[in-house]
């Protein structure tokens, strides 16, 4: 994972838009237009973050610096884990309320993206509707 696609996806576990970014960086960075660029600058691959703008992106969404210093300094080979769709960490997992933090279910992706990937699986869903369908019709 580049470190441009792990903020990218660290901003939209977040549920941020690049707006959403820029108007919370704003007041820090004085212009709303110059943030959002910046934003989309530094989720471009091939772009490397300044340490200090790093910091200030952190205080807007939630990631782990060290990761990211990670991707930026190591080779792949000594890359972190990463859930290739949410871009959590063993040191940054998911909170998802009364579930509590995410775990692996394979060696690329948490418990709660795999959940949500369920969850909106027609195919499931379907098979999830005929089994309650059965259970009530055996309970009657």
């Amino acid at each position: 994972m580049t470190p441009a696609a792990y903020l990218r996806l660290r901003r939209e576990a977040a549920g941020l838009t690049l707006d959403d970014v820029a108007t919370r960086l704003a007041p820090q960075i004085v212009n709303r237009h110059t943030a959002y660029a910046l934003i989309r600058l530094w989720e471009a691959d091939g772009v490397v973050a300044e340490i200090a703008d790093v910091i200030r992106l952190r205080a807007v969404f939630r990631f782990d610096v060290t990761v990211y210093r990670q991707l930026v300094e190591e080779p792949a080979d000594r890359h972190p884990r990463i859930c290739r769709s949410c871009a959590c960490s063993q040191d940054d997992a998911c909170i998802d309320g009364a579930a509590g933090s995410c775990a692996w279910s394979s060696d690329d992706f948490c418990t709660r993206c795999e959940a949500r990937e369920i969850r909106n699986d027609p195919a499931w869903m379907t098979a999830a509707m005929d089994r309650t369908t059965r259970v009530e019709s055996a309970a009657a």
